[in-house]
């Protein structure tokens, strides 16, 4: 990894870059220090700094990519000057603000295609460490440390609490003087997490028990962005419903809606609404195979989200008989009742239907996941990958 002063340096020049090159071209001077126009250069510098924040959280999250990662966080950061710009009337060239967040995406793509990449960061595992979920996911930069005297090279150390607790003194000194040396140490299943998206399940069986706590503060934040959502999407769903409510009664009659009872948050059961698809003999309708296609039936759960019973991104709620079914089978099942049920979810665009009980076991680890790590770049990821299956007509559910 290159050091963080070269890090720095490239950063800076990007800033550098757009200003000089800016003025140049839209100021005809290169003297873009001139105080009227410090307060637009100062936003544009701050949008930067926040393009480049933003793209450093989302290339740590599984499965963003970095040119996803960058474009979101260009968006958001140039997005929200521009709201300072026209709330404070500031003076700002229209060609200067797309010329500095065009360098931006650039600049930060190149910067992590330079300095950061998860594949580049060598994992060095202490005996004991390797868990068995890591064996079907082992990298080219995971290193098995065969001794304390091999010198194998790593940057992060993975050991595990409750691996062998007969590890001679040998590796007792040789983790010490690693933990001394300012090498940071993770768990086993935090590197599985990472690169996988889900939570090691029979891992987690075979320790001392585990309590999944769903980051509270941002359930909060969640609940106004459901609300900012449903103000957003209210005319457009409900001109997209009426359309799809008027085709369904001419194709195949009444009823327009198809009323199903689930399990929602702490367990509770609601009524949860979703367009016909099917006949009474359980064959697909036509409009049915379309609506299915490209996730529309499942559009009148906003009214569930209206009603507090589910939020636009969650786990999937279950039917009742088969969450008592699964509760029984899978541990930590339950857990994923302690967020509301989501229209979409992260389960639901990496892994899809679930048919058995395998099956929903790899679907829970992504639910599990979900709950441990809620936030809004997470579900801002669910997101895109929605209205790309919806837009496409294919991809995981």
């Amino acid at each position: 990894m290159r050091s963080r002063f070269v890090q720095y340096l490239w950063y800076t020049a990007g800033a550098a870059f757009f200003i000089v090159l800016g003025s140049f071209l839209y100021w005809d001077t290169l003297r873009f220090w001139l105080p009227a126009r410090w307060t637009f250069l100062a936003l544009l510098v701050s949008a930067y700094a926040g393009t480049l924040a933003l793209t450093k959280r989302g290339v740590s999250m599984p499965r963003y990519g970095r040119m996803e990662s960058v474009l979101f966080a260009a968006s958001i950061s140039f997005l929200f000057i521009v709201v300072v710009i026209f709330a404070t009337r500031t003076y700002y060239s229209r060609p200067f603000l797309f010329l500095a967040y065009i360098a931006s995406i650039v600049w930060a793509y190149a910067g992590q295609r330079f300095f950061f990449s998860a594949n580049q960061i060598r994992y060095g595992f202490v005996p004991g460490a390797i868990i068995q979920e890591l064996k079907s996911e082992w990298r080219s930069n995971f290193v098995k440390i065969s001794s304390p005297d091999s010198g194998e090279a790593f940057d992060i150390l993975v050991v595990s609490p409750y691996q062998d607790k007969s590890l001679s003194p040998r590796w007792t000194r040789y983790i010490t003087n690693i933990m001394t040396q300012g090498i940071h140490m993770v768990h086993p299943g935090t590197v599985y997490e990472f690169f996988t998206g889900r939570l090691p399940l029979e891992y987690m069986e075979e320790g001392p028990g585990v309590i999944i706590h769903p980051p509270r503060d941002y359930l909060y934040l969640k609940y106004l962005l459901d609300w900012a959502l449903l103000l957003l999407l209210a005319v457009p769903a409900l001109a997209c419903m009426g359309v799809i409510s008027l085709a369904i009664l001419c194709a195949s009659g009444s009823p327009v809606f198809f009323v199903q009872e689930r399990v929602g948050k702490n367990g509770v059961p609601f009524r949860m609404l979703k367009f016909r698809s099917m006949t009474d003999a359980g064959e697909i309708t036509g409009v049915g195979r379309y609506l299915r296609k490209y996730r529309l039936d499942e559009l009148p759960q906003i009214w569930n989200v209206l009603r507090g019973e589910m939020s636009f991104i969650g786990p999937r709620p279950e039917l009742p008989d088969l969450t008592q079914s699964y509760t029984e089978k899978i541990p930590f099942y339950p857990y994923r009742y302690s967020v509301l049920p989501g229209i979409s979810g992260w389960a639901q665009v990496n892994y899809g239907y679930a048919s058995v009980t395998s099956e929903n076991k790899i679907k829970l680890s992504y639910d599990l996941y979900y709950v441990k790590h809620a936030s809004f770049a997470l579900d801002v990821l669910i997101l895109l990958k929605t209205i790309k299956t919806v837009l496409l007509g294919f991809g995981a559910r």
